[in-house]
């Protein structure tokens, strides 16, 4: 017996395979450039602010850019490639890359206090600190008896 097709409440439902194939269209569609989906990153929200860590293994701190302009931050690296003919390979899987990522109006949108976003690289990871904008702190309103 073949199923063709598996239902729910009268709606067909798509295929595994089917669903995987659309996930994949999605992220290698023109919403993420492929520079974006090279680097491994995560952005964790705190009580404070927002932390994003981003993997670039292999670059220098001079090959890393953390820009902020009006409000966006502007994360550049490259790794460039290297060439050295003496040495034999068994397998080359290191590459060079280049790697552009805007976040827009992080000022207005996520209350980010821009003046106070800090970064550092250590052991292939860049860590970038977003301090959330006073006013967007949580804060306990005192309840008063009248």
């Amino acid at each position: 017996m073949t199923i063709k097709h598996l239902e729910y409440n009268g709606n067909t439902l798509p295929s595994f395979k089917e669903v995987f194939n659309n996930m994949d269209k999605f992220w290698n569609s023109f919403y993420f450039s492929p520079s974006e989906r090279l680097v491994p990153m995560d952005v964790i929200e705190g009580e404070s602010g927002y932390e994003m860590q981003i993997a670039i293994p292999g670059a220098s701190k001079e090959d890393i850019k953390v820009d902020i302009k009006q409000g966006s931050l502007t994360i550049e690296a490259v790794r460039p490639k290297i060439e050295n003919e003496s040495i034999k390979y068994l397998y080359k899987g290191l590459s060079a890359f280049e790697f552009k990522r805007t976040f827009s109006d992080l000022d207005t949108n996520l209350k980010v206090d821009t003046d106070k976003i800090t970064s550092a690289y250590k052991d292939g990871l860049l860590t970038i600190t977003l301090p959330k904008k006073q006013e967007a702190l949580p804060r306990v309103i005192p309840v008063e008896v009248k």
